[in-house]
C-alpha cells in the first residue's frame, strides 16, 4: 500500500539554507519547505518570489519538511535583499 502524501501549497521567497545545498520556502506556518528537489528548481538570486504546491510525504531534511513533485512559478513579487535562511539545527559540536 503507497501512502498518498498531503498536497501543500505555499508562496514566498525562495532561499538558501546557510551551510547546506538546500533552497526553501516558508510555508504558512512559519515553518520552512525543503523544495530543493524541484526540478528544474527556482533560483534564489533573481530575488522573486515563487508559487508552488507539492506533496508532503511526512519527511523532514536538515533544512526543513520536505516537499516531492514540486510545481512552481514565478509571482511577480521582489523579495527583499537575499539573505540566507538560517540553519535549521544551529547546534554547535563540541
Amino acid at each position: 500500500m503507497s501512502l498518498e502524501g498531503k498536497a501543500v501549497t505555499a508562496s514566498g521567497c525562495v532561499r538558501p539554507v546557510e551551510s547546506t545545498s538546500c533552497i526553501v520556502v516558508r510555508g504558512p506556518g512559519g515553518g520552512y519547505y525543503d523544495i530543493s528537489g524541484a526540478s528544474p528548481a527556482p533560483d534564489p538570486s533573481k530575488g522573486v518570489a515563487v508559487s508552488l504546491r507539492g506533496r508532503d510525504n511526512g519527511k523532514n531534511t536538515e533544512c526543513g519538511r520536505q516537499l516531492d513533485d514540486v510545481k512552481w512559478s514565478y509571482l511577480n513579487i521582489q523579495c527583499a535583499a537575499l539573505t540566507t535562511a538560517p540553519a535549521a539545527t544551529p547546534e554547535k559540536a563540541g
